[in-house]
C-alpha cells in the first residue's frame, strides 16, 4: 500500500473508533492499516481540538495509551 495523507489515517480513526469504545494504539494502527508512528501523531492531534479522549491502560515495560471518542461525529 502507497503513502496515504495523514487525513485519510484519522478519518480512518474516527470509523474504527465510532465501532470500539476504547482501543490501544497498537490495535488502532493494525486496524486502520497505518504504522503507529503515524497513528500517534494522528492521536495526538485528534486529542488537541477534543476528538478523542486518552487514559492509562497496562502499566507493563511501556505504558499503554487507550483513546476513546468525546462525541459521536456520526455526521460522515
Amino acid at each position: 500500500m502507497g503513502r496515504r495523507n495523514i487525513l485519510e489515517v484519522i478519518e480512518d480513526i474516527l470509523k474504527v473508533l465510532r465501532k470500539e469504545k476504547e482501543m490501544s494504539v497498537k490495535r488502532i494502527s493494525e486496524e486502520v492499516e497505518s504504522q503507529w508512528e503515524t497513528t500517534i501523531k494522528a492521536l495526538d492531534f485528534m486529542k488537541k481540538i477534543n476528538l478523542v479522549k486518552e487514559r492509562e491502560g497496562k502499566k507493563t515495560n511501556k505504558r499503554e495509551r487507550l483513546f476513546s471518542l468525546l462525541k459521536d461525529f456520526s455526521r460522515s
